[in-house]
């Protein structure tokens, strides 16, 4: 839930206080949920079991954030005397799922399909860890990683994204100052930009005739779990719906599902980013570009297609359109950042 409170100039937006049995009701699901995934990733993990052409090369702690390990691609064709670019890279789940390990296929194929390096970050989870936590942890580590001379890349050449929750944060903590300047551009792949409008009102937003979203009885335990009651929910490295265009990097590419309840607040922001410049806009309603933002729709897709677990035809479906989503990225990336 959200309330105005006035302070003496404009509206602020701010979470309330949930009733008490909402509060117990949401912990122990997101609990749950936490439990089942953390099992399922140790299954999944076992030899035998994960494929080992998506592991990393390495994984490093950072001395400033002991507690989290990052894992680090380098591409197979990497030849000492290399300087190559380089995208870090931060997982979903709702800022309280997951952990790096989700975004290995991803990230391996990322870093040998396009001889980029890519660093995996971790960071601290909700509810136990909540905003601005992750923001702060992720900072820390991107300045950790740009300073690391034992990583071959570019310091010109630097980009950074993520999917769902870890698109957020790479727009949150890009807008850091001592960050800016250090990054030259984000892949944002289906962000949740939007705290202030709540899932019954985006929900209204997908095409009429979509199928059931996933989202729809989850974003408010996620929004529980990571904000606290009285925070404004238009603080800009919490809904970047509110950032203003200059505090975030030069070149960004936002990526919206045509069935994902946050697919409209994605468009939304690439739009308002986009009306800074003088530019023209180039290209169609699901795939354009503008002074330094290119937005893309992926029709007939939700949330999270690209991860979710499918077998056969749907298998076969899912891998071509994420391999095409993510080669659009690698395109723009090298068109417009890795110049």
């Amino acid at each position: 839930m959200a309330i105005a409170v006035s302070n003496g100039v404009a509206s602020t937006i701010v979470s309330t206080q949930r009733s008490l049995w909402q509060r117990i009701f949401m912990t122990i699901k997101l609990r749950f949920i936490k439990a089942i995934v953390t099992g399922a990733f140790m299954i999944f993990g076992l030899p035998g079991i994960r494929n080992t052409a998506e592991l990393p090369t390495y994984t490093k702690i950072y001395p400033i954030r002991q507690t989290l390990v990052n894992r680090i691609f380098i591409p197979k064709s990497y030849k000492t005397g290399d300087s190559l670019p380089l995208y870090l890279d931060i997982h979903g789940g709702g800022f309280a799922l997951m952990s790096p390990v989700v975004d290995d296929p991803f990230c391996s194929w990322f870093a040998n399909e396009h001889k980029i390096i890519v660093v995996s970050l971790d960071y601290p989870k909700a509810p136990s860890h909540k905003y601005p936590s992750a923001i702060e942890a992720l900072t820390d580590l991107v300045n950790a990683v740009l300073d690391d001379e034992e990583l071959p890349f570019d310091k010109k050449k630097v980009a950074i994204g993520g999917f769902s929750a870890g698109a957020n944060l790479s727009l949150a903590l890009t807008q850091q100052e001592d960050i800016r300047g250090r990054i030259g551009g984000v892949a944002a792949f289906y962000p949740p930009v939007d705290f202030v409008t709540k899932g019954p009102e985006k929900m209204k937003t997908r095409p009429f005739g979509s199928p059931p979203d996933a989202l729809e009885n989850a974003v408010s335990m996620f929004d529980f779990g990571y904000t606290t009651v009285g925070q404004d929910l238009q603080d800009p490295l919490l809904s970047m719906a509110y950032a203003e265009r200059e505090n975030l990097p030069p070149k960004l590419f936002v990526v919206g599902c045509e069935f994902d309840m946050l697919c409209r607040e994605a468009e939304l922001f690439a739009e308002k980013m986009a009306q800074v410049g003088t530019g023209e806009r180039t290209g169609s309603d699901t795939l354009w570009e503008k002074n330094g933002v290119r937005w893309e729709k992926i029709l007939g897709e939700l949330h999270g297609f690209d991860q979710m677990i499918a077998f056969g035809e749907t298998r076969i479906r899912v891998e071509k359109r994420r391999k095409e989503m993510w080669h659009s990225a690698a395109e723009w990336l090298f068109r417009e950042v890795y110049v």
